[in-house]
């Protein structure tokens, strides 16, 4: 009897470990293998692909990319493009969180519609902006040359002078709401007696955001940090739509590079050296938040 009741329990502890079996063998499938593959891939020349017949060649393919001066530019963009986007992001979906909190009539109404460029598909996205800074169609010029702010309309995805801020522009638009939800859902969460003893103690109201609401907002802050940054430097379709990488390569970042030289220089080894590089660089920034966020845990 006391067998039968100690296999019972056995079983009833293993039971919730086998109901996420299927999906653990899926995200193993599905991420983890391809990327194991992929890391292994960037040691091996470029054919066969088979990594049972393929030439084991080391770093090779890292050597090479210390000196592919288009790869540099790409990790450059790369940064600069996912710190510029981030950066803004935040800061316009705190001040829109901050004014959806408020109570004004209307405000279920804007917080619906401020959505609405986060659902949107990035391929419509992109196909639509792209419109937008056509030089000869654009609404964009139609609107500058008809105020008179331009006298005639500008390639802003054709010259390496404006092509990488209206990706970035496009970008901010696209992600921006995303942020303010998440931002407007912590504001919500705040205890209204925090606000309330900060006024008992003659906080005005930049003392009340600095000293209540952002440390409250601390932890949510941070995961919407590295989520979007995750996202925006693997952020491939709005590039590849609207410059495909140009002009010039002046629009050119990490997955796009991978992309190019995969399926269209067919270096599919050296394309998996590049990818294993992005996730070297999301590696870190998951150790770090990993770090950060312990770090907080303790002090709390």
């Amino acid at each position: 009897m006391q067998l039968r009741l100690l296999s019972w329990k056995r079983k009833k502890e293993l039971f919730p470990y086998l109901l996420v079996l299927p999906g653990v063998v899926a995200i193993a499938l599905i991420l983890v293998y391809p990327l194991i593959r992929g890391i292994l891939s960037s040691f091996y020349l470029e054919e066969p692909l088979d990594l049972g017949n393929a030439k084991f060649v080391g770093l090779q393919h890292f050597r090479t990319l210390s000196s592919d001066k288009i790869f540099k530019l790409a990790l450059k963009n790369s940064l600069i493009w996912t710190v510029s986007i981030v950066i803004v992001q935040y800061i316009i979906g705190l001040i829109t969180a901050l004014l959806l909190n408020q109570d004004f009539p209307g405000r279920f109404f804007f917080r619906s519609i401020i959505l609405i460029p986060w659902v949107v598909p990035n391929i419509a996205a992109a196909l639509t902006w792209r419109w937008i800074y056509a030089d000869q169609f654009g609404i964009l010029n139609h609107i500058l040359t008809s105020t008179g702010l331009l006298s005639k309309g500008v390639s802003w995805l054709g010259s390496v002078q404006t092509a990488f801020i209206s990706v970035i522009t496009t970008a901010i638009w696209k992600g921006t709401p995303f942020v303010a939800v998440v931002l407007l859902a912590g504001l919500q969460s705040i205890p209204r007696e925090l606000y309330e003893a900060a006024v008992v103690a003659g906080a005005n109201i930049f003392q009340e955001f600095w000293y209540v609401t952002l440390p409250q907002l601390k932890g949510v802050s941070l995961v919407t940090i590295i989520l979007t940054s995750i996202w925006t430097f693997n952020q491939f379709d709005l590039v590849w739509i609207m410059t495909k990488g140009g002009p010039a390569s002046s629009t050119q970042v990490i997955p796009v590079y991978t992309y190019l030289n995969a399926f269209n220089f067919f270096k599919f080894n050296y394309a998996a050296a590049i990818g294993s590089v992005g996730v070297v660089i999301l590696s870190i920034l998951a150790v770090f938040t990993i770090k950060v966020s312990r770090a907080e845990e303790l002090s709390d």
